[in-house]
């Protein structure tokens, strides 16, 4: 049997739930599964709305200060097979997505995702070799591995995605996104707009730290610098054009058709060039933070 464990938040919308939970049951009925909602929202009205699904719903309280790796440990601890899908409670599953990812386990996979699509017409889209992109939202994990890692590392309350994918790659076990997309209902990371672009920006500034951690933790992956490669051209550039010649900013040109390129439209590639820049920008916070916190224990 394969366990699904959802986590449910005090910030978690009942309709989303409501919309997840409906899915995930009708999936679970037609296979092997088993539902647990790890419910730490102490709130009355999502309680009674579990209630009414057939799942296993364990209560927990509220954390005091957001950890998403101290809640996957937490979840984690209430698996008893040796594979669990994690599925976040504002994302949808494909209809094919727990046989996929469970079929890449089975193919010796520690660690398998979807990507996300943010509208129905994105679910079968192919995603680009660059976009590298692991989440746990929608995901699929071999717990036995997990444990001999001694399950996630706290200090990362944040990218503890990233931090799992790295950690494992490093030590020689398979990772693998896995084919398709699951309906992710909460767009604030889809860039959509000028005002999720540039609130996604506001918390890029600080989201570096983690990346930096990964970097003194020689967890470094090619993947997850090109972003800051990328990004921090535009930096170079200037910094050429300014200091040495004029004629480096034609650097430019090759720089922005690649974006346009990647992005497949001007507008996307401008909502997305606002945190991209400010991830770059708040590079110096993040590896300060990062050598100072290097030789604090592992939580």
């Amino acid at each position: 049997m394969v366990e699904i464990i959802i986590p449910v938040g005090p910030s978690d919308k009942s309709d989303w739930l409501n919309i997840v939970l409906s899915k995930v049951i009708r999936l679970a009925s037609e296979g092997n599964y088993s539902v647990i909602v790890y419910d730490n929202s102490e709130r009355e009205d999502l309680d009674k709305l579990i209630s009414q699904f057939k799942v296993t719903h364990i209560k927990a309280r509220r954390l005091e200060k957001v950890n998403m790796a101290k809640l996957r440990n937490e979840m984690l601890k209430l698996a008893k097979e040796e594979y669990v899908i994690m599925l976040d409670s504002d994302v949808i599953p494909s209809n094919n997505a727990f046989t996929r990812m469970v079929e890449n386990l089975k193919g010796g996979a520690a660690f398998t995702w979807m990507h996300y699509a943010y509208d129905e017409k994105e679910l079968e889209e192919e995603f680009d070799p660059l976009e590298e992109n692991p989440n746990l939202g929608c995901s699929a994990l071999n717990v036995d591995i997990i444990r001999e890692l001694g399950f996630f590392d706290e200090r990362y309350e944040r990218d503890e995605d990233v931090w799992l994918y790295a950690k494992l790659k490093k030590m020689g076990y398979k990772v693998k996104p896995t084919k398709g997309r699951c309906l992710h209902l909460n767009k604030v990371h889809a860039r959509e707009t000028l005002a999720s672009s540039i609130k996604e920006a506001r918390r890029n500034l600080w989201r570096s730290k983690y990346d930096m951690m990964l970097v003194l933790d020689g967890l470094t992956q090619f993947q997850m610098l090109t972003g800051y490669t990328y990004y921090g051209s535009y930096y170079v550039t200037a910094l050429l054009s300014l200091l040495i010649s004029p004629y480096f900013s034609f650097l430019y040109i090759p720089i922005i058709m690649f974006g346009l390129r990647y992005y497949k439209s001007p507008k996307r590639y401008l909502l997305n060039l606002i945190p991209g820049l400010s991830l770059v920008f708040g590079l110096p916070y993040g590896f300060t933070y990062a050598l100072i916190n290097k030789g604090s224990k592992r939580r």
